[in-house]
């Protein structure tokens, strides 16, 4: 009976010892649960980009800022049996500069998860597919992904940046590359995979609609999945404007930089969700700030913003609760077409007006912040973390009833100047739990500090 404990530590390391150890392609898809996401509810809707790419619709079309480069396009898998086009996953999730599709395929058999992410400032876009055989035999399967090119002008340009003409599909077998070409401007499109994949170019029955100046052309990799194997196809995908060499540069760019440029970006996004945090009551609110961060970097105050010292009317709650009505699905796509600053602006405005909202003012040159709270009726609670008021670090919380209001702020330069204003219906004022005398002023009570910790208590 003793020896029979020794039997489970060595049979968990047998286990162990003969699964075959994850790909770094892998670990992008775990890394994926530390990041923030929402649920892609309608993927019509749905977009990922910046000022230089978008994906977007259920299609997946891809444009540059200049020109369109595929209509869509598809990817499928074949098995003994069937041939299964995934273009209907059981979940889409969309992260900050990356999304992610799930399909369960074969009855249960097969499980497959799309990943795809745009680079911080290339022109193209990697997708990523994770193909696992859950089943508990080894599979034979062919996977295979075809674009629909069409090569045009984009919608943020005029007529007067050229004539649409015939696209035309080249595959050179030596480097593993397709090229499309309008046969009338240099425009193009170049994609493929990595040199660890042997492909073959096959048209699929799951082909994306092919537009009437358009092409289409894919390829198929055969996999050969161990029983609980999974396998991540990458596919690089890159365009131009100014010619094929610079398209081939991108595309190589993108496949030598594939895990630089997802630590560069993550790294990124990990930074931005330290900085700036506000926590209120609305959550969509919330996350609309969050998803506005992480494309423009809110995350200080600056002599730029426009503040209003009067507010009274509750227009900014107003606009606040309109932001957050389709924020997070439609702001990448919206990015990408503004040819302006307006949007951003716009966007920007979200932080300005939850500051309006919790009363900050900073007068940098004088090094005072103000707080003067003024929360809707609904919000009994309210703070900020980490925001940046020149070399200040500062960290604001507030508690608001009808007869008592706390405010409590740390700060990293304690010498710098805190101006607490609160109605002067609140008599009893104190301040790190001790009773204080404080003037009055146009219908406020001013308590000025300074120090690295500041909390204020004041009842009716």
């Amino acid at each position: 009976m003793k020896y029979s404990f020794l039997t489970i530590p060595v049979v968990l390391f047998i286990t162990i010892s003969c699964q075959a150890p994850q790909s770094e392609e892998a670990m992008l898809f775990d890394s994926l649960e530390k990041l923030p996401s929402v649920t892609v509810k309608e993927a019509s809707s749905f977009s990922l980009g910046n000022r230089n790419i978008l994906i977007s619709g259920k299609e997946q079309e891809i444009s540059l800022e200049t020109i369109q480069l595929f209509s869509g396009f598809s990817a499928a898998v074949k098995t003994e049996t069937e041939l299964i086009c995934l273009d209907n996953a059981d979940s889409f999730t969309k992260y900050p500069f990356a999304s992610k599709q799930h399909f369960q395929l074969a009855e249960g058999a097969l499980e497959v998860n799309q990943l795809q992410f745009i680079s911080k400032d290339k022109l193209g876009i990697t997708l990523l597919y994770a193909i696992k055989n859950v089943d508990n035999s080894s599979k034979n399967i062919q996977f295979q992904f075809q674009p629909s090119s069409d090569l045009k002008p984009s919608v943020l340009m005029d007529s007067t940046f050229g004539s649409n003409a015939v696209d035309q599909i080249i595959f050179d077998d030596l480097t593993g590359i397709f090229t499309a070409k309008d046969e009338g401007n240099d425009w193009y499109a170049v994609w493929g995979t990595s040199t660890d994949f042997r492909m073959s170019p096959n048209n699929s029955d799951c082909t994306a609609e092919i537009s009437e100046l358009g092409a289409s052309a894919g390829f198929e990799i055969s996999l050969e999945l161990a029983a609980n194997e999974e396998r991540v196809i990458p596919i690089f995908i890159a365009g131009s404007d100014q010619g094929e060499f610079t398209a081939i540069e991108t595309f190589a760019d993108l496949r030598d930089g594939l895990f630089s440029d997802w630590d560069e970006n993550f790294a990124l996004i990990d930074s931005l969700q330290k900085t700036s945090k506000i926590t209120i009551p609305e959550q969509e609110i919330q996350e609309a700030y969050e998803w506005s961060k992480y494309k423009f970097d809110l995350s200080a105050v600056g002599k730029d913003i426009d503040y209003r010292k009067q507010i009274g009317t509750g227009w900014e709650y107003q606009m606040l609760d309109d932001y957050r009505m389709h924020y997070i699905e439609t702001l990448d796509k919206d990015v990408f077409l503004s040819q302006n600053d307006e949007l951003r602006i716009a966007y920007e405005g979200v932080q300005s007006l939850l500051l309006d909202l919790l009363g900050i003012r900073a007068d940098i040159e004088s090094r005072v912040t103000y707080i003067r709270p003024n929360l809707p009726k609904e919000w009994k609670e309210a703070s900020i973390e980490n925001l940046w008021i020149d070399d200040n670090k500062i960290n604001i919380s507030i508690s608001s009833e009808a007869d008592q209001i706390i405010v409590e702020v740390t700060q990293t330069q304690k010498k710098a100047g805190l101006s607490i204003e609160l109605p002067e219906e609140f008599s009893s004022v104190k301040v790190l739990g001790k009773e204080v005398s404080n003037d009055t002023k146009d219908g406020f009570r001013r308590i000025l500090m300074t120090g690295d910790h500041v909390k204020i208590e004041a009842k009716k």
